[in-house]
């Protein structure tokens, strides 16, 4: 074929796509894949019109005049490959018009082929997709501020990373901050590591007044304000020299609020043009904003749980919470050690004659004292109780005698109390870690025995707990037998412990208690042969045996015509992750002819560690056949508020170790914590072990309006709440 037959016929394809690119609302380009540089061909309005180029500025011209700095270079080569190779394809690509602004393009690759007049093109559809991948960027986002929550980040490392990922959708240039305002009303810098010290520097501890900037405006007016340019805006007059020092010519601001709707800081974005927003624009930085509010909340309530729970407010130490929690976390390194209860005997008095903020004072200096006994080395120090310290150590057992010594010594040396130096009578009580004693629980139960023994000597005494491991381990493996055969015989029976309003009383559900008489070692402890139980592999039968009990029961009052209440089962972590825990859960409802509605599965928040994103698919199923869900224990573990978030439960259980130590300040300041945190995510918060008419005065005022416990109903057998 001759060159000018060659050129005609493309001629006649080319106005061929003129022709179908005014019909195609779609912006598309058409590339020449047999010349080296790709050209562009042709391009349609939709093209001119989503990009703010010109026919004469693109005809001709590679595409890589689309190319700036957020562009991914690789991406820009698979698409070369795929013209070139003539193969189909779809990719998503950060291109620029021209005015600057950077969006999302979706360019979908197809080559045409024209075979009759051996000449080939490459079509390239077009579509922005900035709104659809600023909508994924946010959703994920926000599951990064959970995770980095979760993982202990400090809060400015996660608002950093959300300005960071605001500026990557706005010009090349822009820089982002987010301004915290403090109790002074004056603005602390949150996260704002893209701008000059210089210019941070006279924004912190700036006084945040309606005139005196965007951001000051912002807050005050708790709407957004834009000044689109700085150098006309009323509210920047006198600070016109310190942005054009730093290219500063356009600054929208945001308010940010938290649950109250109360603003407590704004979210900025500094353009070096002067720059108008769209109402997408002004949307996006909302959303963004949002989000910062919730990393400020979640992480200011995930701090605030910490200190509660697990420090004395007191006396500035560590709590038994925080002890029990670390001491399990330290023996898993299977060290040989010492935990040790310390008292002092003066305490009480020293209490009654200088105040309770004496015996405050000498706990914080006793505290003080251990922590610097026996020399460096792995140590864990708490205030166990108003009058027992407790301590850990990973000393070698051949070193124990000697540490003790120093831990004495260094407790002998008088304590200023008011004007008087006191000496102090101390009691020692010891529990030996071995690596065969590694339970945190019966460790801490030894000490204390061993404390108790020592407190019955007259004078300075140290008391070693006597190993009983032997008789441990055979009381575990006669009720480990025993439960095998009572399993069998159905001996464990189901008792019921109502769930009340705690304003009315009345009875809101209850809760199923497993309870065991053996014929052969008589009433044992739930505490005994729970654990028993799980060790030997026999939780998931009685786990089933109490709900088929709870069914037939239900069954029973439905088939009387009797009112039904709902009912809490226990579930163990192995029970709740076993494939067939759902499957037979559903199969033994249904043959009762019970509604899933009646049934709540309470689990334990040690569920949140072992697994979470299969926890939560388990969740999701139950909620989807209609059983209800609660967390037991809530507050007693690390993770409670990471985990809290991701799983569809519906109530969270205070545990009853806070309740029964209300008359403390700091619980008290845990268990308000937990129902306004409980409040906030629309869960349901019910208070376990409450015995007094002042504990059910005291929840009341702190919002709690369920409980369980001695003072309204004690646990009682299925046949005796048959009648209630």
């Amino acid at each position: 074929m001759h060159q000018y037959e060659i050129q005609e016929d493309r001629k006649v394809i080319i106005d061929w796509l003129r022709r179908l690119g005014l019909e195609f609302h779609t912006s598309f380009v058409v590339v020449n894949p047999e010349i080296p540089d790709h050209p562009i061909a042709y391009a349609n309005d939709a093209f001119f019109e989503m990009t703010g180029y010109r026919e004469e500025e693109v005809v001709g011209e590679n595409g890589k005049f689309l190319h700036g700095t957020k562009t991914d270079a690789t991406i820009g080569s698979q698409i070369r490959e795929a013209t070139a190779s003539a193969k189909p394809g779809v990719f998503e690509i950060v291109n620029y018009r021209k005015d600057g602004t950077p969006f999302w393009n979706e360019i979908t690759v197809q080559p045409l082929a024209f075979p009759e007049k051996s000449l080939r093109y490459t079509l390239m559809l077009q579509r922005d997709i900035s709104d659809r991948r600023r909508a994924e960027t946010l959703i994920d986002l926000q599951k990064e501020t959970y995770k980095g929550i979760e993982k202990g980040h400090v809060i400015g490392m996660l608002l950093q990373n959300i300005c960071e990922t605001a500026e990557s959708f706005f010009l090349d240039g822009v820089r982002c901050t987010v301004l915290l305002v403090d109790e002074a009303k004056r603005f602390q810098i949150g996260a704002a590591k893209s701008m000059p010290d210089e210019f941070l520097k006279e924004i912190r501890g700036l006084e945040v007044t309606p005139d005196s900037s965007p951001c000051g405006a912002a807050y005050s007016r708790q709407k957004p304000v834009v000044a689109e340019n700085v150098f006309q805006s009323e509210l920047l007059t006198d600070k016109q020299e310190l942005l054009y020092k730093f290219g500063v010519q356009a600054i929208w601001s945001v308010p940010i609020f938290n649950g109250k709707d109360e603003a407590i800081g704004t979210f900025g974005i500094y353009f070096p043009q002067i720059y108008k927003p769209t109402d997408k624009d002004l949307n996006f930085m909302e959303e963004i904003a949002s989000i910062v509010s919730l990393a400020v909340k979640f992480s200011s309530q995930q701090e605030e749980i910490l200190r509660l729970a697990y420090i004395d407010e007191e006396s500035g130490l560590p709590n038994r919470h925080y002890f029990r929690t670390e001491l399990k976390e330290l023996l898993k390194d299977g060290k040989e050690g010492v935990v040790a209860f310390i008292s002092a005997d003066e305490f009480i008095k020293i209490s009654d004659q200088y105040g309770h903020r004496a015996g405050n004072d000498l706990c914080r200096e006793l505290g003080r004292r251990l922590v610097l006994a026996g020399g460096a080395g792995e140590k864990l120090v708490a205030r166990f109780s108003d009058a027992r310290l407790s301590l850990y150590s990973s000393v070698p057992l051949i070193r124990a005698p000697e540490f003790l010594e120093d831990v004495l010594k260094s407790l002998r040396e008088p304590v200023t109390i008011g004007e008087l130096d006191l000496f102090l009578t101390v009691k020692v009580g010891v529990a030996i870690v071995t690596p065969a004693q590694q339970n945190a629980e019966e460790l801490v139960r030894c000490a204390d025995s061993a404390l108790s023994k020592a407190k019955e000597r007259i004078g300075e005494a140290v008391c070693y707990f006597e190993n009983e491991q032997d008789e441990l381990m055979m009381r575990d493996l006669r009720v480990a037998n025993a439960l095998t055969v009572g399993l069998k015989r159905k001996e464990i029976s189901v008792f019921l412990q109502p769930k009340v309003s705690l304003e009315s009383r009345e009875i809101v559900g209850f809760e199923a208690l497993a309870r065991w008489k053996s014929p052969e070692l008589g009433d044992i402890s739930p505490a005994i042969f729970i654990p028993a139980a799980e060790k030997n592999g026999k939780i998931r039968q009685l786990e089933q045996h109490v709900i088929e009990q709870v069914l037939a029961w239900l069954k029973k009052r439905q088939d009387q015509g009797l009112g039904l209440r709902q009912v809490a089962i226990n579930i163990s972590a192995e029970h709740f992750f076993h494939h067939s825990f759902i499957p037979h859960l559903v199969d033994v409802t249904n043959k009762f002819g019970i509604d899933p509605k009646w049934i709540q599965l309470e689990i334990t928040e040690r569920i949140g560690v072992v697994d979470i994103d299969t926890a939560s698919k388990v969740f999701d199923q139950l909620k989807n056949y209609g059983f209800a869900t609660s967390i037991d224990d809530f507050g007693t573990g690390y993770s409670s508020l990471s985990y809290l978030q991701k799983l569809p439960v519906e109530e969270i259980k205070i545990d009853r170790s806070f309740v029964s130590h209300m008359d403390e300040q700091g619980t008290r300041a845990v268990i308000r914590t937990i129902i306004q945190l409980a409040d906030n995510l629309g869960l349901r918060a019910v208070a376990e072990g409450i015995e007094t008419e002042e504990d059910r005065t005291q929840l009341l005022g702190m919002g709690c309006t369920i409980a369980q416990g001695f003072l309204f109903h004690r646990p009682m057998p299925l046949d005796e709440a048959h009648l209630l």
